[in-house]
């Protein structure tokens, strides 16, 4: 009782942004004392999900009120990292700035930020991370501008629409390690994860809102019943009048999936089976699209574990070794090599964005994962 006391008051100050280096080192020390003699660690799995679902709910809290300025902070108790996977429950604290000079790893990788190139009609690119705020461009009769660190904005000038002939279409593509948030001319608002892309009419012209992404997307789309919001991705079609989701599209990924947050969505797959109807979702459900067949089939998922990222946020609930491994591939623009064969483990728990690579990489070598980082590559080994 009194070694769980102890560990609840560790956790206390774990999720209150309180908790000491020594904090840190002395849980997952007790942890390891349990499982290096073959016994379960008392109500750890209990006390750690209460943890981490008053983590999780401070941050939601605190990121309803500042949804348009994306990554402008996060909750305190967002510095911890939380790593749970085989068998224990393994947390790294963030260094805070002071101690980062102090306690620099040679050869560190830091998380990446808002970086993102404008393409216009014209074929011209503009590398919107070294551009100052203010108006950088106009296209048709809308004036674009960067709003903010990470954040595009359009704006129609006057009420007359243009032909269908006269459309300009943009793209705003998002490197490896990088993030960006976007405004369309309608108020739609968009997130764009690492390695994606979106391609939009500078201005919304005819009976519906069409736009095409890769990677993924997070959109909270201006309700307009009279016109349709289509997202189109290379396998599925998804289409909304008003409502807030999520769509992961990465080429290399095995399937295309569509989170729904609230509101209501239908995907309509291009090929396979479901490609006359369409699967109508409802908050909390996810269609699946393969890559393979164009096969769609529909799970129920909690939401806002998979539109975490746009908090700052990566959630690894149930997530497998490679799948974490993707992400931090993407986000800190590393290449993951593997030694052998691939550890079947899965994970679960919270890490934030803003943490350094060797914290990450810390935090898996505690969980029994453990890795090599040489320059810009991370060593899973076997």
């Amino acid at each position: 009782m009194k070694a769980q006391r102890e560990l609840l008051e560790i956790l206390n100050r774990i999720s209150s942004g309180e908790a000491t280096d020594e904090d840190i080192h002395q849980y997952n020390r007790w942890c390891h004392s349990f499982q290096t003699k073959g016994l379960s660690v008392p109500d750890v799995e209990k006390i750690t999900s209460g943890m981490l679902e008053k983590i999780t709910k401070r941050i939601r809290r605190e990121s309803k009120a500042y949804r348009l300025r994306l990554w402008s902070r996060v909750a305190a108790a967002a510095c911890v990292i939380l790593i749970v996977g085989l068998g224990g429950y393994y947390l790294i604290h963030k260094p805070r700035t002071e101690q980062i000079a102090k306690n620099k790893i040679e050869n560190n990788v830091a998380p990446g930020g808002n970086k993102a190139t404008l393409t216009l009609a014209n074929g011209q690119t503009i590398i919107l991370d070294s551009m100052h705020s203010g108006q950088i461009a106009n296209q048709g009769n809308s004036k674009i501008t960067k709003a903010g660190n990470g954040l595009l904005a359009y704006q129609a000038q006057g009420s007359k629409l243009k032909t269908q002939s006269e459309i300009l279409f943009n793209t705003l593509t998002v490197p490896r390690g990088g993030q960006y948030q976007l405004i369309l001319s309608d108020g739609t608002k968009v997130w764009l994860n690492a390695a994606s892309s979106i391609r939009y009419p500078a201005a919304f012209t005819g009976r519906e809102r069409k736009v095409a992404i890769t990677g993924e997307v997070y959109m909270e789309v201006a309700k307009d019943v009279l016109h349709p919001f289509i997202v189109s991705t290379r396998k599925a079609d998804i289409t909304v009048l008003g409502t807030s989701f999520n769509i992961m599209a990465y080429p290399d990924e095995s399937s295309v999936e569509t989170t729904l947050v609230e509101g209501s969505v239908k995907v309509v797959p291009l090929s396979g089976k479901g490609e006359e109807l369409g699967v109508r979702l409802k908050p909390g459900q996810q269609a699946i699209v393969a890559n393979a067949d164009g096969n769609i089939g529909v799970k129920t998922v909690n939401a806002g574990d998979v539109a975490a990222w746009i908090h700052g946020l990566l959630s690894l609930n149930d997530c497998s070794v490679q799948e974490f491994m993707d992400q931090l591939s993407r986000w800190y623009n590393v290449d993951i090599e593997y030694t052998g064969k691939i550890p079947d483990k899965k994970f679960g728990g919270m890490i934030n964005r803003n943490a350094e690579l060797s914290n990450v990489l810390a935090a898996l070598d505690a969980a029994g994962i453990h890795t090599k980082l040489e320059g810009k590559k991370i060593i899973v080994l076997n």
